[in-house]
Formats: structure tokens, sequence, C-alpha cells
């Protein structure tokens, strides 16, 4: 159900005080494409504030956002993602295509993908960084590139990967492809990234220094020394001395914050919010089956205007604003907008049709009683929303989708569960109504499969033109062709509401006056895929 990369979870944060009485915080955002300036200073130390400490550098281990962080800037990629969420290449002489001749689908259908390492490359140490090195990491992690079913090392710099049949989404394996020296198993011992870890002090910060062997052998996005000379991942006991030390100037980038800090972030002198949306989405997940915890299935089991009625009850907008400082983006569709021209653009807009809703439950036979509650055949449109127990404000986001709904009338139980029982049973164990939580996705439409497997999936999602779509989709190295089979499934998603989204996920930093070229990607490269750039001045 999460990317592998980056767990799920329902983070809900806290709203301000009156927000329909004052205009959404000016902030800054990102740039359309990435275009790094050029340094007018090189050296100096960054400091990175952060108030979760990460619990380890072995990137393929890694748990939360703060432990890619930490790791990311040790070890490359074969290829990334920009901003844009255009691929680069990395590690490799050039991105694996079918146009350049390294992909190759043969007459039985297996496909291939040649995989040519740039020339020159090393290690921290010195060591030349080779095949041989891919050919350790895709051993000692196989599970992370499950679809790889066999690996050809043909020289110190060419592999490649055999599938049993064709992979369409073999992009997003390069970034999330961080290769790990085969004559060093032990993690952060030496580095292929812009920095080395110079040192560590546990619970409080981690000290990383340039990579002078990082520009050997590279051309291209990075072909040159880091320009900062060190950079010092501090970890603060709370966020609120987090902001305190942001506020005095200890900090040069802030990570761990959410839209509720803005009044804090936009009164400091020495540094400004950058608010962004990626990949990241909020949305219901409606139980297609009968809950296991119950024994009693969900009203719109068999009666589908009753979920197309909740999705247009909804006021995303007054959501979004009440929440999240008007910072996050209300949508309706089921592929981030970042997605680009994934996106179907005929996706219904986020406004609310609350007459439009009363009127399909009235056609539907779903009467208002005596306590403005509907019923349809002796049964009460009454059911549970669960989200996590993640902050104050899970309580707040559950009472507004409560109050939407008990003016369509439905009536909502609503209540939060320990993360751990939320991810660990109540989602897997189809014990739930409908829930609510987040998800960063990859970019690329087949990341939704997960949910709409014939029914294998936590939301009991059983729609054989769903499952049809995503295979088609998936079948195919034709552009054309995955998208007319990648459109066929949103609208055949958004009909059947295997998820109902509710807005984009608005990303928060604190960013120096004074640092330059700072630019989170979109894909699964957290924050640090352009920290050679990095400079201040």
């Amino acid at each position: 159900m999460r990317s592998r990369w980056l767990p799920a979870a329902a983070l809900l944060l806290t709203a301000a005080c009156n927000p329909f009485l004052t205009p959404p915080p000016a902030v800054s955002h990102l740039p359309a494409s990435y275009r790094p300036s050029p340094p007018a200073h090189r050296g100096g130390t960054l400091v990175l504030g952060d108030w979760e400490f990460p619990q380890t550098l072995d990137i393929y281990s890694a748990a939360t956002e703060a432990d890619f962080r930490a790791a990311d800037l040790l070890y490359a990629r074969l290829w990334g993602v920009d901003p844009s969420l255009q691929p680069y290449p990395d590690l490799v002489r050039e991105v694996p295509t079918v146009e350049n001749g390294d992909v190759k689908v043969a007459a039985g259908g297996s496909m291939t993908v040649d995989v040519k390492l740039l020339p020159g490359l090393t290690w921290s140490d010195g060591q030349p960084l080779t095949a041989d090195d891919i050919v350790y990491t895709w051993q000692a992690h196989r599970s992370a590139f499950g679809r790889i079913e066999g690996m050809e090392r043909r020289s110190d710099t060419e592999v490649v990967w055999s599938f049993g049949s064709v992979y369409a989404p073999y992009l997003q394996i390069g970034p999330q492809f961080w290769v790990l020296p085969a004559h060093h198993p032990q993690p952060a011992e030496v580095a292929s990234g812009p920095f080395e870890l110079a040192g560590r002090e546990p619970g409080h910060s981690l000290t990383y220094v340039a990579n002078p062997r990082y520009p050997d052998g590279r051309h291209g996005y990075f072909a040159h020394r880091a320009y900062l000379d060190r950079l010092v991942y501090r970890i603060y006991p709370s966020k609120t001395a987090l902001l305190a030390g942001l506020r005095a100037g200890e900090a040069d980038l802030g990570f761990n914050l959410s839209t509720n800090d803005l009044h804090d972030l936009q009164g400091m002198s020495r540094s400004a919010p950058l608010v962004f949306t990626g990949l990241r989405t909020e949305f219901l997940n409606p139980n297609h089956a009968a809950n296991t915890a119950t024994g009693q299935s969900p009203p719109w089991l068999d009666d589908g205007a009753v979920l197309e009625a909740l999705d247009r009850a909804l006021d995303r907008p007054a959501l979004t604003h009440t929440e999240l400082s008007g910072q996050g983006k209300p949508s309706r569709a089921l592929f981030p907008s970042a997605m680009g021209t994934w996106v179907d653009p005929s996706a219904p807009g986020p406004s609310r049709d609350l007459a439009g809703a009363r009127k399909l439950l009235d056609d539907d036979g779903w009467k208002p009683g005596a306590d403005g509650v509907r019923q349809k055949n002796g049964r009460r449109l009454q059911f549970q929303l669960l989200a996590a127990c993640a902050t104050q404000a899970a309580d707040q986001e559950l009472a507004i989708l409560k109050q939407q709904w008990q003016e369509v009338g439905a009536a909502v139980d609503t209540a939060c569960q320990p993360r751990s029982a939320f991810f660990g049973t109540t989602n897997p164990d189809g014990a739930f109504d409908m829930t609510v939580y987040s998800n960063q996705w990859l970019p690329d439409p087949s990341a939704w499969a997960d949910f709409a497997d014939a029914g294998a999936n936590w939301n009991r999602c059983r729609d054989p033109e769903l499952d049809r779509r995503l295979a088609a989709g998936a079948a195919t190295l034709d552009r054309a062709r995955r998208q007319a089979a990648y459109l066929a499934l949103q609208r055949e998603w958004l009909a059947y509401h295997c998820t109902i989204t509710l807005y984009e996920w608005p990303e928060v930093r604190q960013v120096a006056e004074t640092l330059h070229n700072f630019a989170p990607a979109g894909g699964p490269a957290v924050d640090g895929w352009n920290a050679a750039d990095w400079w201040l001045g």
C-alpha cells in the first residue's frame, strides 16, 4: 500500500485561529524548472535543522524522511529525478530508453535494460565504482528490486538487467537504486555522493565533509565537487527548540515543519518559508468489503450512489483553508498535478456540489429520518471514519469531514488509533468502514496498482476494469498507449471510488536567505538530490 521509499502517514495539521478572517500567508514557491546559479562563493558550513534524529544511515533500511535525508547525501543513484520529475543521468552515461537502444523487448516478451556507468567513477576512498557494486547492491537488496530477474555483468562499466516481461515503469528503479560499495559492507564507511560522513554525536548531530572524489568521471548535472565544505545535520530536542534555532540563525535549512508553523516562520529575519506540493496526497479509503471488526458492510457496498454523494458533499477548499492555512491544493483527481501530462485534463474540480449530493441520495432512495440522518430499507446512512492519532489535529480533520457529511444526511462516528495499530492491523485486516491518511507516490501511474490488484489491497477494491487498465499500462513501453490506459484508469477509478482524494499535501522548509540552489525534487530524492550545487553567500 505504501511506496517503498517513504512511509505513508495521516499527518494532520493544526489550523490557525480564525483562518477565514485572514488571507493565506505569502510564501515562496519552487520555480517551474531547475536552473542553478553559479557559486559566487565556495566553501563554508551549512547547518541543517531537524527535531527527529536519523536512526540509520543504511538507505535501504530507512523508514523516515530524516533517515533518507541523512543517507541520501552519502550515496549516488544510477539516475535521478529533477523537480519537474524528468530523469537525469547521475552515475550512468545516459538514462536507458528504447530510443537510445538501451531498452529492448525480445520476441518472446522478455525485456532487458542496459545500464552503462560513466568510466572513472570512484568511491570516497579512491576505490573504483564499477558494475561489481551494482551487482552487489542488487544481490544484497533483491526485495527492493523484485522485478529484476537477472543481472549480467558485461564489463567494469556495464550491466544488463533482465525482466521476464515488459516492465513499463523501469525508469522508477534508477532513482531508488543507490549503489553500495562491495568492498565496504558497513553503512556510511565510504561514499559516492557529494558528501562523506566525518563524525556523529548520537542524538545531537551528524557532520559531513565534501567528498573530494565525487567529480571523478562525472559529466552533466553534477560534474564538480560540492560547493560547500561541510554540512552539519543538527537535531533539536523539540520543534519549539528548532524554531528557536532557526529564529536565532543557528540553522540555515529547517525540516520537519508544517503549515501550522508558517506564522512563526514568516516572522524570521534571516530566512523564509518555502512551501510546495509534490507527489503526496491525502485521501479517503472506503472499505469495499465488510468491516472485519464489526462483520457489517458499510452503506455504500453495492450502492455506488452513496460514495458519489459523499464525494460531492466534500468542501475541499474549506478543508485545506482551515487545516493547512490555505497552502494545500484541493483535489478530486487521482494523480497529483505534479505528474503533468499523466493527469486527466477532464478530472472533476474540487468545488463542492452539496445540492447534487443530496439529489443523488434522494433519487437512490435514501430519505431523511426524524433526526436528519438518511435511511433506506430500514438502514441508516451511518459509518465510522478512522485516522491515525498523529497530532492534536487528527480529531480536527475528522470533525470537519463529519460536519460536512452531516449536511448531506450522513451520521459519521469518528475515532483515531495509534499509528502502530492503524497501519499494522486495522488497514491491512480490513477492520474499518473508512480511513483517511496520505501517501507519497512514485511519479508513475503504475504506483496505484497496489490499491486495485484484484481486491488484494487494504480497501478491498474489486473492479476488473481497474485491473485491466493497470495491466495494459504496465504491459507496453509505448507512451501513447500507456497514456490511453491510464486516462481510462483515472476515470474508472473516480467512478468506482477505490479511493477519494482530498488534497495535495503542502511541504514546508525554512530556507536561509544566504542559501542558493535549494530546490526539493518531487521524486524519491527527499531534499538533497542537488546538494552538490548548494552554496552560501
